[in-house]
């Protein structure tokens, strides 16, 4: 029904930049009829706010959410790739050899490039490859949307995010406005997830004899979702995510690392 706000994959209804709930991009024509020349208004006021792109950073984080929030609430079909490439590799001695390692913690490379049809058979387990987002206005640092055709082409550049991890210990909570653009994103070393933490290559290096306290300085930046999405339906077309990171390892084989990476995720063909 007109107004009516979808829900995501644990049937919460997604906010606006003010962390509340948005109707619908397209809500009811509500006139009484008649021919009167104010219902004739009424209704072409009416006609008009459906067709009205979003403006405002506000109004279009807002509304890029409700597209999301459909997504997350159908378990909607959709093809996803993820490509990380090295920007830079420098480490010491003891820990160059452990360069594909640590870059298949970290998802770099064509080996370690991530491609998922995700179907009905993935419903149970949604989270791992979409979530609806969460972002606020706050989170960004800018915001358009355009009009192509009968889409909207929405860009949001993200604000920069970090984490830490010291002695092997998680101590600063994930500061990651990327991780609630809708990119799959979570705890532990699961090739998944699309952005990585220090918590998640902490949970992998653990695993390697002499790691168990390391110290890793994880941050991202140049984050840009750029999200296509039908006008007339407000169902998601496409979403682009890509953003540089950087980790700093260090008490790692009792040696010091830098890795920085590009990372692009690519999620096309949404089935409704």
């Amino acid at each position: 029904a007109g107004g009516e706000v979808p829900t995501d994959a644990n049937g919460e209804a997604p906010t606006d930049a003010n962390g509340e709930a948005p109707t619908d991009a397209a809500p009811a024509d509500n006139s009484t009829g008649g021919n009167t020349g104010s219902s004739t208004s009424s209704k072409t006021n009416a006609a008009n706010k459906r067709s009205s792109i979003p403006t405002g950073t506000a109004q279009i984080v807002s509304y890029y959410n409700t597209a999301t929030a459909k997504v997350a609430s159908k378990k909607a079909a959709f093809n996803k790739t993820r490509t990380t490439t090295e920007k830079s590799y420098n480490a010491g001695f003891a820990l160059k050899p452990f360069k594909s390692t640590i870059y298949g913690f970290m998802g770099v490379g064509d080996a370690n490039k991530y491609t998922k049809s995700v179907t009905s058979a993935d419903a149970d387990s949604y989270h791992k490859y979409f979530k609806a987002s969460k972002l606020t206005a706050s989170d960004v640092t800018g915001a358009t949307c355009v009009k192509n055709g009968n889409n909207y082409t929405i860009t949001l550049k993200i604000k920069n995010g970090s984490s830490t991890v010291k002695g092997g210990k998680v101590v600063s909570s994930n500061n990651a406005p990327l991780d609630r653009s809708g990119l799959a994103c979570g705890d532990k070393d699961k090739d998944y997830w699309d952005h990585k933490t220090a918590e998640n290559v902490m949970s992998a290096i653990a695993k390697v004899p002499g790691c168990g306290s390391a110290n890793i300085s994880e941050n991202y930046s140049n984050a840009v979702i750029t999200a296509v999405v039908n006008a007339s339906t407000g169902n998601l077309v496409s979403l682009k995510a890509k953003f540089d990171f950087k980790f700093e390892l260090s008490d790692v084989v009792s040696t010091t690392g830098t890795a920085a990476a590009s990372t692009v995720v690519n999620m096309t063909g949404f089935k409704m």
